[in-house]
This record gives structure tokens, C-alpha cells and sequence, in this order.
């Protein structure tokens, strides 16, 4: 039996939001892996060339860090877009036992690849969408990164509640 889709006006239960945000965020980094192999990158190598895109010649461990992963898959992600020649790697002037990393001439060309891609992606996520809906959105999904940055006070409790129970956060 087809599973029946909610009326936009019936009662949503616990959990729907996170398995819809879940389920939102598997599928654009599907969509976005897609575009990323067309241009010979894989899952997760975009994220490491943006971030030395901003600040270039860092540490593994620093890069690790900003990404939110640990540094061995820093460190084969770095191993695989140095054999592609994206990224190089130097001894550190400061303290030779590190090595920093750096984007390559390719590898900046690369980046503009990346922003295209990224482009694309969110073109096909929005497609249908206007403008103010698009920025009501982020402000949205803002507002409930930073209620995940604030300390959870165990002693209230709104886990019950639907979004209609809460304050508006993002206005």
C-alpha cells in the first residue's frame, strides 16, 4: 500500500522536522556529489579546497577541525587531491615536523568549478521558490543552528512541542 502524503494543514508528529531536515540535507549532498564527480571530485574533497580557499598553508589538524572530522580523513582526502596535483604539501618554516597545505594553480581553478557546482545545486534545490521564501528559509534553518549552539537547560523541556507551541525564533 502507497504511503499517504499529510494535508499541508493536518498536525505534524514529534520528529518530523528533523527526519525532514535529515532527509533535505542527504539529498543535496547527493545532488551536490553528483555535480562534484562531473569536475572530478568526490564528497567532502570541495568542503577541504573551500576552506583553503579562505586561509591557505594550514595544518591537517586545523583544516580537520573546521570541517568537524577527525584528521586521518583529513589527511587521505589531502593524500588524493595532491595525486590529482590540487593541493601541495610543505614543511612547516616554524616546526618541520608539520606539514602544511596549500591550494596548487589547478586547484584554484578548481575552486570556480566548486562555486558552479554549488550553484547548481541550489538551483535545482529552490527551483519553484521565490526570493523572499528563499530568505525566509535561511533565516529559518539559521535560527535553529544557533538554538543548537545554545546550552540545553534539562529542566524545561519543550520537546513536546510543535512549531505553532514555541516562540518564533526567526523574526
Amino acid at each position: 500500500m502507497a504511503k499517504k502524503k499529510k494535508n499541508k494543514g493536518e498536525a505534524r508528529t514529534s520528529g518530523d522536522l528533523l527526519v525532514a531536515v535529515n532527509q533535505v540535507a542527504r539529498s543535496s549532498r547527493t545532488a551536490l556529489s553528483r555535480n562534484l564527480l562531473d569536475i572530478g571530485l568526490y564528497a567532502g574533497q570541495d568542503g577541504l579546497m573551500l576552506v583553503l580557499d579562505r586561509t591557505d598553508g594550514l595544518t591537517p589538524g586545523v583544516i580537520a577541525a573546521q570541517l568537524g572530522v577527525k584528521a586521518p580523513t583529513i589527511t587521505r582526502s589531502i593524500s588524493r587531491l595532491s595525486a590529482q596535483g590540487l593541493v601541495r604539501r610543505e614543511n612547516s618554516a616554524d616546526d618541520r615536523r608539520q606539514s602544511l597545505v596549500y591550494l596548487t594553480d589547478l586547484g584554484r581553478e578548481r575552486i570556480k568549478a566548486i562555486s558552479r557546482a554549488q550553484k547548481a545545486t541550489e538551483k535545482q534545490a529552490l527551483a519553484g521558490f521565490k526570493k523572499k521564501d528563499v530568505k525566509q528559509l535561511i533565516a529559518l534553518l539559521e535560527a535553529i543552528e544557533a538554538n543548537f549552539a545554545e546550552p540545553v537547560n534539562k529542566g524545561t523541556s519543550d520537546a513536546g512541542n510543535t512549531p505553532d507551541d514555541t516562540t518564533d525564533a526567526a523574526q
